[in-house]
């Protein structure tokens, strides 16, 4: 919901012009708005040249653009990108809280589906253990199914033997073979009941902007989809996440402070695109 500063307001129309819903109009000369259907997008707060508008809620959250601060260059930014590597050496290091606050901020500014803001996140830290012995229980137990089906594809019993390993590891020598000791994981969980046709990429395009932030903070990630398998069959777990009805678990990544050090970047593949 938004109020508009009538006397602010000079009626330029960019606002009713960017409003997908149609939410504002001009009236008399002024933009009036209807909040009938507003979703709290923001884009009116954001492109009125006059700062006529402003949300009902978390008006201390907005910031005026300043090119100084806000504009980053697109070489260096492709350079980050090319340069973020999967970490799975972390440091015995504690990750202080208000810099795990800082990554998962980034979370916070990712787009959602009808701007539902519906993605959450559960981080574990004193019960991370509690996680990797549940997870590779389960999956322990899944692998022992796939390598008694002749039918199960070469590759699935090749991880299925893995898990058996880590599962091992774990259980004799207290080895986390799914976090890779880091000092903390994160649980991406996104609601299909909020957003029934984006929980999915809503969840994912959060966890990209965490990963993001993580590398500016010197914090490497990981992202486990073991885990995700593990955690569909577990009650444990989801009762661990407070997984409500309509809840999914989109990913989890560990996240802590790397213990190894990258100093170039590698080969990809180059994309496939079809220009029309």
């Amino acid at each position: 919901m938004i109020i508009i500063d009538k006397e602010k307001c000079t009626g330029c129309g960019l606002c009713a012009s960017d409003c997908l819903l149609g939410e504002i109009r001009l009236v008399d000369g002024r933009a009036q708005e209807a909040n009938q259907v507003c979703y709290d997008c923001g884009h009116c707060v954001a492109i009125c040249p006059e700062g006529a508008i402003c949300p009902q809620k978390g008006e201390d959250q907005i910031l005026e653009y300043d090119p100084s601060l806000f504009a980053i260059d697109s070489e260096r930014l492709l350079n980050m990108i090319r340069f973020r590597r999967s970490i799975r050496h972390y440091k015995e290091k504690k990750l202080p809280r208000e810099v795990l606050e800082k990554a998962l901020e980034g979370g916070m500014y990712a787009p959602t589906g009808r701007n539902s803001q519906s993605v959450r996140y559960v981080v574990a830290e004193k019960e991370k253990d509690m996680l990797v012995r549940e997870a590779l229980s389960t999956l322990n137990q899944l692998s022992e199914e796939i390598l008694s089906d002749p039918g199960e594809a070469k590759i699935t019993k090749l991880y299925a033997k893995m898990w058996q390993d880590l599962y091992h590891s774990y259980r004799e020598e207290g080895r986390d073979g799914l976090f890779y000791g880091a000092p903390a994981a994160v649980l991406v969980i996104a609601s299909q009941k909020k957003s029934p046709s984006t929980a999915e990429i809503d969840g994912a395009i959060a966890a990209a902007n965490i990963e993001l932030m993580a590398n500016t903070l010197g914090l490497g990630t990981c992202y486990c989809g073991f885990f995700n398998r593990a955690f569909s069959r577990n009650r444990a777990l989801q009762e661990f996440a407070g997984l409500k009805a309509g809840e999914i678990l989109v990913t989890s990544f560990a996240i802590g402070y790397p213990a190894v050090s990258y100093y170039r970047t590698t080969a990809r593949r180059k994309d496939k695109i079809t220009w029309r």
